[in-house]
């Protein structure tokens, strides 16, 4: 008895040791946690300040650097980049560079080896120097402050701490490479897409090819007003699926490359369906954006009004970081307000209280796709990848003049031209917005920028708008010989243009413009900028005709676009499928059901839609079906490889769109009976995908489209998710209308501002200012955003502030 009570004494006494310690390792790791935590208030010391500089913030955590010059500006802004974002910032310069796997070992690696082929930081080194020397030095007054902040914590960043690293001082060539990582994420999905135009030209000839890859058509909506004539149709002679053997059983069209489960929702409702199980397509993702302006004379104030939304990967914390910039004192006091881009010492969007901008993405040709000879004189390097917890791997990087040879197909060797490669592609032009003071100027600054190519929309406080394509422009061998064609090397170099030929338009007789990833101009100028695959203008149509609705704006119907769900496009095919199912309705009471569903939706986009998703998800399915029909007689079994797949993009709506309404009896998969008959099996399959339980009516398109906002580190440690990611709510809004939402996709921003008036513009941002979880800035105004609030763009009162004094 005496042993069995000395066993239990020291086995309690063992197990509270244990949870003692367990106690007191949790409260360790907290504490360094907390010890990581961004400075908010008190004082600091940086170098190179010409004059004491205040680094304040209001309740939503928007930073408000003042300084005497804009250097010193940089440096405070540096220094709360670091504090609150650095492990983002240095994720961004790694995976530019290719050289994630230091930090994140052998999982890495391959991405490092996509990325380290382009030698961006050997050549960025080499751009750094050739700056102008006022460049220079605010790249290395911004890596000052950077550093500061870095080094001022008490702790490194908490993330270091759990991936057991160490962060490396920030460079000024590392800022160059965030604006690398930006054309990366901006124009490597146009560069895929040209690859694949060119493959598929070469195998299906190009007549085929032009109507599997049209231009433009009834969705188009330039600045211009000019058209693009309709893909000529494929005769039989051509193409002829009557000749083709019909596949036995069901048909049930393929699902998109990169295709994945949306999440189901088992809410009552009037339509069911047999039980089922289907993979959910997804359209091809367009990194872009909307924006709009009208001129002073369409306001009912008289001031030019701007509206801006840029549409990104969304995370935790945002992508961008708000700010307001106050340069000087006194009457020649600069005070500049928006979104700025940790890693960068620019004001990337926003207003300096005279001139506004905001940019869309341009999906002009920025590349070539070159068919390396076999007697073609190369270049090797050699890129050493340094790997965590490994062993360094180095990499052999084969160039052609310059141009790194990145793939191959059969036997055949392609070299990838970007305009990224080119050191005139980078400069800090952009940040002379700061100083503009007409949109004529705000132009001219970006026709020089060294950027990702955007559509630049401005309006000034004299009530004018403009647009212009920002990013050094090339000069393109024209349409004909660029679209969908790969490069002769002899024809690799290009002329940069100079800044007089860039295409602009300047105060427009209908006061008002609008971009969203559109094709935007014919002509003359069409050709100047190529095409590196358009979005369809379904968006931008929308917003030009809520332009158009009103004679006058202000800054609530501007900024009621950014929320608009109405479906124009998709009623179009709410239509034709709604037509199918009343063809036996009256016997078949699925298709009964589909009536019903479909002639009650309200057109919208919203949430608790069941209609949209339906009708959504039924016209993924057909153009899937065309697209696999239609590419089978020139891409055979690669189709079926999801590496090798090559998938149908945004303009292909156009020609799927028109033989359903046309109904061409050559261009039916051989598995229909008819036209109506591929609706309604497609119909079929859509209602299996989108509720295998049967309940049509409750499969809303909110239970689809829910948010799913991550942080990076919760991807990989799901169960950090609870604590770091926000929360999870359905949402309306989709790819095809101004209200762009998808779960982790979407409006990155929402900005509206009339010059001179910025005390009523607001700005909204998901995700969060702060990177740091016990940050009263972690997560702070993303609610807002979910809600459609409306946030005010200036700071508010400052609840906190940092003195700092030159080190």
């Amino acid at each position: 008895m005496n042993r069995t009570s000395a066993l239990r004494r020291w086995t309690l006494r063992g197990l509270l040791a244990l949870l003692v310690l367990v106690i007191a390792l949790a409260a360790a790791a907290w504490g360094l946690v907390r010890a990581s935590r961004p400075q908010l208030d008190g004082e600091i010391a940086l170098p190179g300040l010409t004059a004491p500089l205040s680094l304040g913030r209001d309740d939503r955590g928007t930073l408000v650097v003042e300084g005497r010059t804009r250097r010193d500006v940089a440096r405070g802004l540096g220094f709360a980049h670091a504090q609150e974002r650095f492990f983002e910032m240095d994720l961004v310069r790694r995976s530019a560079a290719g050289e994630l796997s230091a930090l994140f070992g052998e999982k890495a690696l391959e991405r490092d080896r996509t990325r380290r082929v382009h030698r961006l930081r050997a050549r960025l080194t080499d751009r750094f120097e050739q700056l102008s020397g006022e460049d220079r030095l605010l790249l290395l007054a911004y890596a000052e402050g950077v550093n500061a902040g870095l080094h001022a914590l008490p702790v490194r960043p908490w993330q270091y701490l759990l991936l057991r690293a160490k962060p490396s001082d920030w460079t000024p060539v590392d800022s160059l490479l965030v604006i690398s990582e930006m054309y990366f994420m901006l124009q490597s999905g146009s560069i895929e897409m040209g690859f694949e135009r060119a493959l598929l030209r070469e195998k299906a000839g190009d007549a085929v090819f032009a109507w599997l890859s049209p231009r433009g058509g009834r969705w188009d909506a330039a600045l211009d007003g000019s058209a693009v004539s309709d893909a000529t149709m494929p005769t039989p002679d051509q193409l002829d699926l009557r000749a083709r053997p019909a596949v036995p059983g069901t048909p049930v069209s393929a699902p998109a490359a990169g295709a994945t489960r949306a999440p189901v929702a088992a809410a009552p409702g009037p339509a069911r369906v047999p039980t089922a199980s289907g993979a959910v397509s997804e359209e091809p993702t367009v990194f872009g954006s909307n924006n709009w302006a009208v001129s002073g004379s369409r306001s009912t104030h008289g001031g030019a009004i701007l509206a801006n939304d840029m549409h990104l990967g969304l995370g935790v914390p945002s992508i961008w970081y708000r700010a307001q910039f106050q340069i000087g004192s006194g009457p020649g006091m600069l005070r500049a307000a928006g979104v700025t881009l940790p890693g960068l010492p620019a004001l990337v969007v926003g207003s300096n209280g005279t001139v506004a901008w905001g940019f869309t993405n341009a999906y002009g040709k920025w590349f070539d796709w070159v068919d390396v000879p076999e007697n073609a004189a190369i270049k090797t390097h050699q890129e050493p990848i340094e790997v965590k917890g490994g062993a360094t791997q180095t990499l052999v990087v084969v160039e052609m003049d310059g141009a790194p040879v990145v793939t191959t197909e059969g036997q055949r060797r392609y070299a990838l031209h970007w305009v990224a490669h080119e050191g005139a592609a980078y400069n800090l032009e952009l940040d002379r917005m700061l100083q503009v003071r007409h949109v004529s100027e705000a132009l001219a600054v970006a026709q020089r920028a060294g950027m990702p190519h955007q559509n630049l929309v401005a309006a000034d406080r004299d009530g004018q708008i403009g647009w212009t394509i920002a990013g050094r422009l090339w000069s393109q061998p024209g349409l004909a010989a660029s679209f969908g064609r790969f490069t002769a090397p002899t024809t690799i170099r290009h002329d940069w243009l100079p800044t007089d030929r860039a295409p602009q338009v300047l105060s427009p007789a209908q006061g008002q413009l609008w971009t969203a990833n559109n094709r935007q101009l014919g002509g003359d100028a069409g050709e100047l900028l190529g095409d590196g695959g358009f979005d369809l203008g379904a968006r931008a149509q929308q917003i030009r005709d809520r332009l158009s609705e009103k004679p006058k704006h202000d800054e609530d119907s501007i900024g009621a676009i950014h929320l608009d769900d109405e479906a124009r496009f998709m009623k179009t095919w709410s239509a034709r499928l709604l037509a199918a199912a009343r063809t036996d309705a009256g016997t078949n009471p699925t298709h009964r059901a589909f009536v019903q569903l479909l002639e009650n939706w309200h057109g919208r986009a919203d949430a608790d839609s069941a209609g949209y998703r339906l009708v959504r998800q039924a016209r993924l399915r057909v153009l899937d079906t065309l697209w696999d029909a239609w590419t089978a007689p020139a891409l055979g079994e690669r189709q079926a490889d999801p590496k090798r797949r090559i998938r149908w993009r945004n303009q292909f709506e156009y020609s799927a769109a028109r033989a359903v309404d046309e109904r061409p009896a050559h261009l039916l998969p051989p598995a229909f009976a008819s036209w109506d008959a591929l609706l309604l099996a497609q119909l079929d399959a859509a209602a299996r995908d989108v509720a295998p339980d049967g309940n049509l009516g409750g499969a809303t398109w909110g239970a689809a489209n829910a948010s799913h906002i991550q942080h990076v580190l919760s991807k990989a440690i799901p169960a950090l998710s609870r604590w770091l990611d926000m929360p999870s709510v359905p949402q309306g809004g989709d790819t095809n209308l101004p209200h762009v939402a998808g779960p982790a996709f979407g409006q990155s921003e929402r900005l509206v501002v009339s010059p001179g008036r910025e005390d009523r513009g607001w700005l909204s941002l998901p995700g969060g200012q702060s990177g740091h979880p016990m940050s009263p800035y972690y997560g702070a105004g993303h609610q807002d955003w979910v809600e459609g609030k409306r946030t005010p763009l200036l700071a508010g009162t400052l609840v906190h502030r940092i003195t700092a004094h030159r080190d």
